[in-house]
Order: structure tokens, then C-alpha cells, then sequence
């Protein structure tokens, strides 16, 4: 069964040529290695668009001209329960 119907290109060729040697084992942990490194990249990314983001987030909210604004409950005479 295939995924997708695609002609492998020279290095996929060569590498599907080797890993047809290995044992049936091997080839899992191959195949685990290979999805553990896409993934691993992908948490890394994800995990660098969230801290641009926080910092972003925190330049906009965390500045002088809003600062009136952190005692909002005494500015608006809200009780604190």
C-alpha cells in the first residue's frame, strides 16, 4: 500500500534501496527516527511562533500608556469579592 502514487526521487531511491536490506525492525526504527525528527522540528517551530507571539503580546499590553489600567478594579470601584 502507498500513501501516494509519486516517482521516489535519486536519494529516496537510494535510501528505499538500503532500508530494503534491513530487517523488518530495523526498518520500523528507521521509520521511527525519521517521523520523531519531523515531528521534534514542528514542536520546535511551534514552540518559536509562540514565544514571537507572547512577546508580542507583551509589547502591546505591558506598557507605560496602559499602565493606568493594572489597578483597574480600584480605577472603576470594583470590589475585590
Amino acid at each position: 500500500m502507498t500513501a501516494l502514487n509519486l516517482a521516489p526521487t535519486p536519494q529516496i531511491a537510494e535510501v528505499l534501496t538500503v532500508a530494503a536490506r534491513l530487517t523488518l525492525t530495523e526498518r520500523l526504527l528507521v521509520a521511527r527516527f525519521l517521523l520523531d525528527s519531523v515531528l521534534a522540528k514542528e514542536s520546535d517551530e511551534e514552540a518559536d511562533w509562540q514565544q514571537l507571539s507572547l512577546n508580542a503580546f507583551e509589547r502591546e499590553w505591558d506598557n507605560e500608556a496602559d499602565a493606568i489600567y493594572d489597578n483597574w478594579r480600584e480605577l472603576y470601584g470594583v470590589p475585590t469579592r
